[in-house]
């Protein structure tokens, strides 16, 4: 129950941002209408990378990655030329190429924040540094139930460095089954909220019937943890604890 519990809040957490999303889908006029803030607020790194390259392939620019050349040759309108040299940029079109630029800046300093806290606390983790680690999350009424363990054992077997990222979302999960019992440790972003979760989910698939003499597993006893943050004035803060099973 509380597995599902736990995904249906991230997927109502993932739903959120689709339903209040509001900007851009193309920038089929971008090279005569200014782009507001509020139409690229939401967009992610990928994207306003791609509105970005769109507004120099709708003036005959020639991709030499094959992966945007391939994508802009699908488009009727798109009409590359010999020579990049020729291609030139209008104000307006400049002036929105440079807001699409720095907002995919912030958006990618934004991702380097999150990571370097999260790879911070690892280190404590690491180091055995409980002491510090209670420090940060002795504000959650569940600080005491959710074990400093817990979150020792997911940060030490998360690689910060191969979190990937899907528009605004990112993800990292290792699952273990140790021959008794599946658990699952995860890192997840999305644009409302960041966590980490601990997951003793479900017998070992080693087990083929888990109500026998063979085994005393129990699913009574599958548990959840998560912590969850928020990236506010660029900085990572931790908001709460949760718990289910």
């Amino acid at each position: 129950m509380f597995i599902r519990l736990f995904a249906l809040f991230f997927i109502l957490l993932s739903g959120s941002v689709s339903m209040h999303s509001q900007g851009i889908t193309d920038c089929s006029t971008c090279s005569t209408t200014l782009l507001k803030a509020q139409d690229i607020d939401t967009l992610s790194v990928d994207e306003l990378r791609l509105f970005t390259n769109e507004i120099y392939a709708r003036k005959g620019y020639k991709f030499s990655n094959e992966r945007y050349q391939d994508y802009f040759q699908g488009f009727e309108w798109y009409k590359p030329l010999a020579d990049n040299s020729l291609v030139k940029l209008s104000t307006v079109e400049e002036q929105n190429v440079k807001l699409l630029q720095d907002r995919r800046k912030a958006r990618e300093d934004e991702r380097l924040v999150i990571l370097t806290y999260f790879k911070g606390l690892k280190q404590l983790a690491v180091n055995g540094n409980d002491a510090e680690l209670k420090r940060i999350f002795v504000s959650s009424p569940y600080a005491e139930e959710a074990s400093i363990d817990y979150l020792k054992a997911v940060l030490v077997r998360m690689n910060f460095d191969d979190v990937n990222w899907y528009k605004n979302n990112a993800l990292h999960r290792v699952e273990v089954d140790n021959g008794y019992v599946k658990m699952r440790y995860s890192f997840s972003v999305s644009s409302e909220g960041i966590a980490l979760e601990y997951n003793y989910m479900a017998h070992s698939d080693l087990m083929e019937d888990f109500g026998t003499m063979f085994s005393d597993y129990m699913s009574e006893e599958e548990y959840a943890v998560w912590w969850v943050f928020s990236y506010e004035n660029g900085k990572v803060v931790f908001k709460n604890i949760g718990m289910a099973g």
